[in-house]
């Protein structure tokens, strides 16, 4: 996977809104670029899915790029105008996903008259898209799981705050518990790089691989699975931590960020496992639950590598990899 640093930073960089204290005396002039128009019309809709209705040609409405790069920030809202300008270096290095994700925390702010939430969910996710400054510590660098079963929260909390956590919130899984197994591959390659071929498993199934994670800085090392094009991974970052995300048409989308390298379970990361089983794809690290996605629909490959400069490092070292198919 090429890394590029200007796609992953701009994910961790905030929304924000400019409010002046006060609220201008505009007249009713819808003015939105034509790139923006189709998350407008996703919003109305969403809307009135909840039983609300917005005529933005009534109040007015104005989307469109910033004349100059926005500074840590990927767009704002100018409260109480119904004004948002977006960056547009950011705008299109993003994914749809995000760009929905980016209208809809923007629009919510200048339509729904709504502040940044910061609170979370006892796994750790966002509870709400409007997350924002001010961040404790390390909070700047998670995203928002905008993504799947999880989407359709997310859009229910922006126009209701008073949502109830989701079962996914507060969910946890235990790695050992009794499987039934069928090996499919097992390769004890001890090689710098791994992209094993499987001919498209629909079963339920695990993925267990073990390395020698490289711990210094420059090294990124990437694991791939799923299917080709739309596939999940999960990037290591020393001195910053690792992201578990969704790569859908060419675009990383992050779903989930933690920060330690050198801790998981106790000790530092060597082990990861993919579980999938009960309609969800579960990962472990070092036999420890992190997070939970979607079930996709076909295990085509996976690929494991370390990187430095989109160059293979050759001193990397994979332990094993085992591909069962499990009941």
């Amino acid at each position: 996977m090429k890394i590029n640093w200007l796609v992953v930073l701009s994910f961790l960089v905030i929304v924000a809104c400019s409010d002046d204290g006060r609220v201008a005396e505009m007249p009713a002039i819808y003015d939105v670029d034509p790139e923006f128009e189709p998350y407008v019309q996703e919003f109305i809709i969403e809307a009135e899915k909840r039983g609300q209705t917005f005529d933005f040609r009534e109040t007015g409405l104005s989307i469109k790029f910033s004349e100059f790069p926005l500074t840590n920030a990927n767009g704002r809202c100018f409260l109480g105008q119904y004004r948002i300008e977006i960056d547009k270096l950011d705008w299109f290095s993003f994914s749809e996903l995000f760009r929905s994700y980016l209208l809809f925390h923007e629009l919510g702010h200048c339509a729904l008259n709504r502040r940044h939430r910061n609170d979370k969910f006892s796994d750790g996710s966002w509870k709400s898209v409007l997350k924002g400054d001010p961040f404790v510590e390390f909070d700047a660098r998670k995203p928002v799981p905008y993504f799947g079963f999880r989407k359709d929260y997310y859009i229910d909390e922006l126009f209701d705050e008073s949502m109830p956590t989701p079962d996914w919130g507060d969910l946890t899984f235990d790695f050992d518990i009794p499987l039934e197994r069928e090996e499919v591959s097992q390769l004890t390659p001890n090689v710098s790089r791994l992209n094993e071929r499987l001919s498209g498993i629909t079963d339920d199934y695990e993925v267990e691989v073990e390395f020698d994670f490289i711990d210094q800085r420059g090294i990124w090392t990437t694991l791939e699975w799923g299917e080709v094009g739309a596939n999940y991974y999960i990037q290591i970052i020393p001195d910053f931590g690792y992201y578990i995300g969704v790569k859908d048409d060419g675009f990383n989308n992050i779903l989930h960020y933690r920060q330690d390298t050198d801790r998981a379970n106790g000790r530092a990361i060597d082990n990861i496992t993919i579980r999938q089983r009960d309609g969800l794809e579960l990962i472990f690290v070092n036999q420890e639950f992190i997070f939970h996605l979607d079930r996709q629909n076909q295990l085509d490959y996976v690929a494991l590598s370390a990187l430095e400069d989109d160059q293979v490092v050759n001193n990397f070292r994979i332990n094993g990899l085992k591909i069962s198919t499990i009941q």
